[in-house]
């Protein structure tokens, strides 16, 4: 099973905008067709991103259960989906955010953050593994804000608020 081979080599050959230096994307609600691209992003991120558990315990298959009773949008740069949010409206919670590694740190992260953060209006939460310092400096740098955290279970979370 491939991971998309768009996914290696686009990134290389993406022409940016000389004036913005911001990869052009569209941030558009996912279509059914989305699903298959999302699924692998959902895998290869978590893959690297949460690299205290075993890889191996990560499949295709979570993406589908994850964004169940969620409402989804993605970044699509000329038709390929390079990263996506799920949020679920009626907890006002964000619940996944994820960028195809190659187009990670373009900014497309803060968009997608701040279309789910628009379409959920304030107060707005998220949770974030304890474990994972790049995404929780991320959030930070985002203007959110700490607001509790979850020591309980195997992953412990701290949740934020903007």
């Amino acid at each position: 099973m491939g991971f998309g081979l768009w996914s290696l080599v686009a990134p290389r050959f993406a022409r940016r905008d000389r004036k913005s230096h911001e990869v052009p994307v569209i941030v558009r609600p996912a279509t059914q067709g989305d699903g298959a691209r999302c699924a692998e992003i959902y895998l290869v991120a978590r893959r690297l991103a949460f690299s205290w558990h075993d890889a191996e315990t990560f499949a295709l298959e979570d993406f589908h259960r994850a964004i169940e009773d969620q409402e989804v949008w993605v970044a699509d740069r000329h038709g390929v989906v390079v990263g996506f949010v799920s949020f679920h409206r009626p907890e006002n919670l964000i619940d996944n955010l994820f960028i195809d590694p190659p187009w990670q740190r373009q900014g497309l992260g803060s968009r997608l953050l701040e279309t789910a953060h628009t379409m959920l209006g304030d107060p707005a939460r998220l949770h974030c593994l304890i474990a994972n310092r790049p995404a929780r400096a991320f959030y930070e740098r985002n203007g959110w804000v700490a607001e509790r955290s979850n020591r309980d279970g195997t992953d412990p979370y701290i949740v934020f608020r903007k």
